[in-house]
């Protein structure tokens, strides 16, 4: 998580040099002072962090104390309700929480923020923050918007020794809840055309979840999820009726694993990494992996092959029934240097091997980045995940139909009921036809396929 932040500021800082948060990023105090006169220091980047936002992130102690000085506001909220305390406890800038701390005018913070910050610092295993925050006043029961207290976020990630540590802090282990998840689509109630969270406090936890895919019977499940900055692949099963707890497949300390995706028979496991092809040298950039069904379980990861990876990034994997996989890259015909260019291409299987990889047409791809494309196993449709201007955030889910000419119809953005000021990405629907499962806001959400055919119906 701390690795995946510390990420989006770098390159963020890819902005205009007249940027207001990359000044203060840099430390550049004066060329700083100098932009607030005509500028109003509360002023937030595109996701809605303040300067102190970046004063934290950018550990630069000296324009966090100036922008104090100068009154900006201490809770500013970004688009997830993160303050600059959050920030803090999230990369670990204890001296940076201290301050805001003490600055305080009174404690409605612990009350109104003490349940996310100890989330935090449970999820990075922080002894020091949770202490720290527990001693300032945050209540050690207090629970988050998912009814989870940082005990059970604990126990949940198997974590015992921050568990013990909240045990002799005070935390009431009689409030940790039993999740039990049973029946078809783990037992949750169907969604319609309004987004749900699929599988809360289960799946969807106060973990970064995405990626996910169920087999043809409904009763295996497939998921990534990020911790602290690399990803693994976790999996669940029904047995007799009821869904085991999830538990890792694919993990190493050193790269990650994710975007899994099942091939038509399912005797594959498909996935993306930056493996080293021997398994032990140098990282390679993403290449799409995949390991094959053994009876003791999953094989060792087996590169797909160089004509669908490249020197560039593959991301995502989905099949038509005729075993044609669709992905996206920068490495196939991309320009070169531009890192984001991703284009959605295809390559058919012949006698098990997959050709040299086409791009689809304009309708589809465009300058901007194209990526996590699901394609319906007839090719009826394709969804995927896009920046481009106009949307509802930073990342949407478009998508295309094939028209009675078999040509892919212009793509169009699938609307608010999908779409928020989130990042949308890795979508999946269901082998029956029924459900759409993607990505919001590092949860998993699903929802009925019933949006697919209005959205077809108005462009009819």
């Amino acid at each position: 998580m701390i690795l995946t932040l510390l990420l989006y500021f770098a390159l963020h800082l890819n902005l205009s040099a007249q940027n207001i948060h990359r000044t203060a990023c840099q430390g550049n105090l004066a060329r700083l002072d100098s932009m607030l006169v005509s500028t109003e220091i509360n002023i937030k980047d595109y996701r809605g962090r303040s300067l102190l936002h970046w004063a934290v992130a950018c550990e630069k102690k000296e324009i966090f104390d100036y922008l104090l000085r100068k009154g900006i506001d201490l809770n500013g909220e970004d688009q997830q309700r993160r303050t600059p305390l959050h920030l803090a406890v999230q990369l670990d800038r204890k001296k940076y929480l201290d301050t805001i701390v003490q600055l305080q005018p009174n404690k409605d913070w612990t009350s109104k923020y003490g349940a996310s910050l100890l989330e935090l610092a449970v999820l990075n295993g922080n002894q020091v923050m949770l202490e720290a925050l527990i001693s300032r006043g945050v209540n050690v029961n207090s629970t988050n918007t998912r009814g989870s207290s940082a005990l059970e976020i604990s126990q949940r990630l198997g974590n015992k020794t921050i568990s013990d540590l909240l045990l002799s802090l005070g935390a009431d282990k009689d409030l940790v809840r039993t999740i039990k998840v049973e029946g078809k689509y783990m037992g949750q109630e169907e969604p319609g055309t309004k987004p749900r969270l699929f599988a809360p406090n289960f799946i969807s936890t106060e973990e970064q979840e995405f990626g996910s895919v169920f087999n043809t019977a409904g009763t295996e499940f497939y998921f990534g999820v990020d911790v602290n900055g690399k990803s693994e692949i976790r999996y669940s099963a029904m047995e007799g009726n009821q869904w085991t707890i999830p538990i890792t497949l694919f993990s190493h300390d050193r790269y990650g694993y994710n975007d899994p995706f099942l091939s038509n028979d399912e005797k594959r496991l498909y996935f993306i990494s930056k493996r080293a092809l021997d398994g032990k040298g140098a990282l390679k950039d993403v290449d799409i992996w995949y390991a094959e069904k053994t009876t003791d379980g999953w094989s060792e990861p087996i590169n797909a092959g160089m004509n669908i990876n490249t020197k560039g990034n593959e991301y995502y994997i989905s099949f038509t029934q005729d075993g044609t996989m669709f992905f996206s890259s920068n490495g196939h015909g991309a320009i070169e240097g531009q890192e984001k260019d991703f284009d959605i291409f295809f390559s058919q299987s012949i006698d098990g091997k997959f050709q040299k990889p086409l791009a689809l047409g304009e309708a589809v791809n465009t300058p901007s980045y194209e990526g996590d494309v699901f394609v319906a196993p007839d090719e009826s449709y394709l969804i995927f995940c896009s920046e481009r201007d106009n949307g509802f955030g930073r990342g949407d889910l478009y998508v295309s139909f094939k028209d009675t000419n078999d040509q892919w119809t212009k793509a169009v953005n699938m609307g608010s009921e999908i779409n928020t000021l989130h990042y949308e990405y890795c979508p999946f629907v269901t082998k029956d036809g029924k459900y759409l499962l993607y990505t919001s806001n590092q949860d998993i959400y699903w929802v009925s396929t019933e949006v697919l055919k209005r959205i077809k119906d108005t462009l009819e």
